[in-house]
């Protein structure tokens, strides 16, 4: 049973490319792809509406692209964005956006969610209604930023993310409690936030096609066949955001305030993540362990810091693989006890790479990702031992080094020995902060 909860999506259209063609008004109405070099491996970041109806896509590799277009003159492909210039037009529109509403969280750098339960009467006397207040929203984002955005609004987070969808290009689409599971029933299973390619493959393979015909089966069904992931997203698919969602995704209620993870409210509080990652692809395929063991070990370090920097301790962690035939591989465990300590970290990420490295091929790629985050980690150090906090203060002045000096200012561990052999070229980070992974120099 749907509650009145009342969920705004927005999605900035195109954020990148619309970012561009701010800057470069010739780019308009043309088919724009923002990515890498195609003899680098480089991979389709970023491409607007007119290079998608040539059938390029996001994370496409950029060979591709360019083989989808040739022939075409008007097509632009951009190597070398704006890049800071991201971060500043999405902070733009975040201030509007929180301005306006009484609770809001940035998913991303170009997706943000609030909360404007009990606002109906407000708005209504404002704007003349929810719909009309997100108009209104939309409206003043493309004044004074200059960007289009879509607004999806529904009575959980899931089904405002997937009305925000039927919103694109740049309008607003309402899903009404009543109106839910007609909505949700004829949608692909993929279609719904947390069902990825490989669960929509199982759910498949037992006949399941549509989100209508995940929500027949028995919960019984539900719980003995598929993880407990599944169980609870379709519980929150059935009766909408609830304790379930709360305790998954270490949230409290939008806008209560109550305990870390809440959405920003009138204090401006800040979400606690799910997960923080990174990830980077060579420039070629890797075999030697010491490159694999010293890129991993620059990505536990990058990741570590950002979640020293919100004062977070991670419970969990993963690693990931994708081969050179392109075979990808995620293998996670837990942490002896919750910790930011780096090499803590380091230890079960190797133990953990090791056990899952079983084919003896060339390496494409690799990734570390933390989760299931304790809030509170600097309160630890009243009870740490001699020697975590001794790491404890080392771990902090080469963060505060890296700040003032760069991300190679300072080498330690693995790190000290630079790897001149195999160098990334791209990385990818979650939880809404965008930074990179900057490629080792020799």
């Amino acid at each position: 049973m749907y509650s009145s909860r009342i969920i705004l999506l927005a999605d900035l259209d195109c954020f990148f490319v619309e970012v561009e063609r701010l800057h470069r008004p010739d780019l308009r109405s043309r088919p724009v792809v923002i990515g890498g070099e195609p003899g680098k491996r480089g991979v389709v970041a970023a491409c607007s509406y007119e290079a998608r109806a040539l059938g390029i896509r996001s994370a496409m590799p950029m060979a591709e692209a360019y083989r989808r277009a040739k022939g075409r003159r008007d097509v632009a492909f951009l190597h070398h964005g704006l890049h800071g210039n991201y971060t500043l037009y999405s902070r733009r529109v975040q201030d509007i956006l929180r301005s306006e509403t009484p609770a809001f969280r940035a998913k991303s750098i170009d997706e943000f969610e609030m909360d404007v339960s009990g606002c109906e009467r407000l708005f209504a006397g404002r704007h003349g209604g929810i719909v009309e207040f997100a108009e209104h929203l939309r409206a003043r984002v493309r004044r004074e930023v200059g960007l289009k955005v879509s607004v999806g609004i529904g009575p959980s987070r899931i089904v405002a993310k997937m009305a925000s969808r039927h919103a694109k290009p740049d309008g607003v689409f309402r899903v009404l409690p009543h109106e839910v599971e007609r909505f949700l029933a004829p949608h692909d299973v993929q279609d719904v936030p947390g069902i990825g390619p490989a669960t929509s493959t199982a759910l498949r393979a037992r006949g399941v096609h549509t989100v209508g015909q995940l929500l027949e089966l028995p919960p019984a069904v539900v719980g003995r066949g598929f993880d407990i992931g599944i169980s609870g997203l379709v519980t929150n698919l059935r009766e909408g955001d609830g304790d379930w969602q709360r305790r998954r995704e270490g949230l409290g209620a939008f806008g209560t305030g109550d305990e870390a993870g809440t959405l920003d409210g009138p204090a401006r509080r800040r979400s606690m993540p799910k997960s923080i990652g990174h990830e980077t692809t060579f420039e070629r395929d890797i075999i030697d362990p010491a490159v694999l063991e010293q890129t991993l070990w620059r990505l536990t370090e990058d990741a570590c810091r950002r979640m020293r920097e919100q004062d977070l301790r991670a419970r969990h962690v993963t690693v990931r693989i994708r081969y050179n035939d392109f075979q990808t591989l995620t293998h996670g465990g837990f942490l002896g006890e919750a910790t930011d300590a780096d090499s803590a970290v380091f230890q079960r990420v190797l133990e953990l790479f090791h056990e899952a490295w079983t084919r003896r091929l060339r390496i494409r790629l690799v990734g570390v990702r933390l989760s299931q985050f304790a809030a509170g980690a600097s309160q630890l150090l009243l009870f740490a031992t001699p020697r975590e906090l001794r790491e404890q203060r080392l771990c902090s002045a080469v963060d505060d080094i890296r700040t003032r000096y760069g991300r190679d200012g300072v080498l330690v561990g693995p790190g000290v020995s630079r790897i001149t052999r195999a160098r990334p070229v791209e990385a990818n980070s979650t939880a809404g902060i965008q930074t990179g992974f900057m490629p080792m120099r020799g």
